[in-house]
């Protein structure tokens, strides 16, 4: 038999606790009734709440599984991924702030197959809490057995026993000597102090919870209070605090070492020093958001002019996003980069309909061909004038930059195209991009992209 968990939102229930994190607005859960889910989903809340973090400061980072469905429950930053990559995708996100507090909530099933990710993450004593909701089965796809099921358990898969010996996370994590390991079960008691405990501690934490799935695994298995303490004796898994670790946190204790002068604004963001990084050096005239699509062939340069062209607006105080696309083959085919630039912080990082479209070969030509349809009137589309006619409803300005780019080097381009798009859309100061150049690259292929530049400059007067 099973024992039934019930509720939605389990809250503090002290006074000196946060509001709760959970948004009532988007109950009730979408779990099975009795899951365990819901009692893990309160863990987290209570645990939050008792710390009081900033809802801003903190990111909730969701496997694929049911588990992985709580994140749009939390009134925080959140981050949905592939299964078994959760914990890679909290990783970049610790790397870039650290002062944020990245909770990880993945399954069992996710753990499993993300084992080479959890192992990197804990040796590297990474800043992020991982919350297992264990419940021995893949309980979104029909019940199959994971990692975690005990031998002998019946599953879908193991419609005989389970033969395998169950993965010990703690055993398993123990010799990378973390921040915080602990086990505990959804019918524990001293769950929401050892959650707490977890989000509280400074280097990798986990917490591997062990869960009921009323769908499939407590149909089969008796799973209960007492059971699951008698299922951790005959396993010599044991509940409780497994290691609590004194190693520096690896996203700080990497800035120490590589950038030992580097400081944080108000906000805890880092940032590097003015003379090693982008702090601003001018001011730009750009009042909305726009959106850049680079699109030329592989070797023409183009993801490192996509990058110059960002780092002159984030030069001239502007927020900047680059995303690249290109084959497989990556020395041949299309290249291609998406560049945002925004006087405001950029929340979305995707263009649907770009502002400005700079076409520099045939293979950019073909790989932006059935979007040219779609664009709009107010599109601007500069192209290399070899490339013939295009049908579009956009502004077409068709511009010798091949030929232009003969006069300083055939890879200077993109240089050029960029030269003609500041010239006449005016996004930045046109010193700003030349700083970026000498600040990030090497003072040969700075000095070409920089006349390049002056020589689609020259294009459009």
């Amino acid at each position: 038999m099973s024992a039934e968990i019930t509720g939605t939102v389990d809250t503090c229930g002290s006074e000196s606790c946060a509001p709760s994190y959970l948004l009532e607005e988007t109950m009730p859960y979408p779990f099975c009734p009795g899951c365990g889910h819901i009692k893990i989903a309160g863990f987290i809340d209570r645990g939050l709440q008792a710390l009081g973090l900033p809802p801003e400061r903190v990111v909730v980072v969701t496997d694929i599984g049911c588990v992985g469905l709580t994140d749009k429950h939390f009134g925080t930053n959140a981050f949905h991924g592939l299964h078994g990559r959760s914990i890679t995708y909290a990783t970049g996100i610790k790397l870039a702030d650290p002062d944020l507090k990245v909770v990880v909530i993945m399954g069992d099933g996710g753990t499993g197959i993300g084992g080479g990710h959890l192992l990197a993450a804990a040796r590297r004593n990474i800043g992020l809490t991982v919350i297992v909701a264990n419940n021995f089965n893949y309980g979104m796809t029909g019940g199959q057995h994971s990692a975690t099921t005990p031998t002998g358990a019946i599953t879908s898969t193991t419609f005989k026993g389970n033969l395998e010996m169950p993965l010990d996370l703690m055993g398993t994590l123990l010799p990378t000597k973390p921040g915080f390991l602990a086990r505990t079960s959804v019918f524990a008691d001293d769950a929401v102090q050892l959650v707490t405990q977890a989000i509280a501690s400074d280097g990798f934490s986990l917490i591997d919870i062990w869960d009921l799935c009323v769908a499939y695994y407590a149909g089969q298995n008796p799973i209960s209070r007492d059971s699951i303490g008698q299922m951790m004796e005959d396993l010599e898994m044991p509940a409780g605090i497994h290691h609590q670790g004194t190693r520096p946190e690896f996203a700080r204790a990497w800035r120490a070492l590589y950038h030992p002068a580097e400081v944080a604004d108000e906000e805890g963001m880092c940032l590097l020093p003015p003379d090693d990084g982008l702090a601003a050096v001018a001011t730009s005239d750009l009042t909305q958001r726009t959106g850049i699509l680079i699109a030329g062939s592989a070797g023409q340069k183009i993801r490192s002019i996509a990058t110059l062209l960002g780092a002159g607006g984030i030069l001239s105080g502007l927020h900047a996003t680059q995303k690249d696309d290109y084959p497989i083959t990556v020395r041949t085919g299309h290249s291609a980069a998406e560049v945002i630039l925004s006087p405001d912080p950029i929340v979305y990082t995707g263009i649907e309909v770009p502002d400005i479209v700079l076409i520099l070969s045939v293979d950019g030509l073909v790989h932006v061909k059935k979007q040219l349809a779609t664009y709009a009137p107010e599109t601007r589309v500069y192209i290399d004038s070899a490339l013939g006619e295009i049908d579009t409803p956009a502004q077409v300005i068709r511009l010798p930059l091949a030929e232009a780019a003969k006069t300083v080097h055939r890879l200077a381009i993109g240089a050029v195209g960029l030269g003609a798009i500041l010239a006449e859309q005016g996004l930045y100061p046109r010193d700003a991009f030349e700083t970026a150049a000498r600040r990030l690259q090497k003072a040969k292929v700075a000095d070409t992209n920089i006349a390049g530049f002056a020589a689609g400059f020259d294009l459009v007067g």
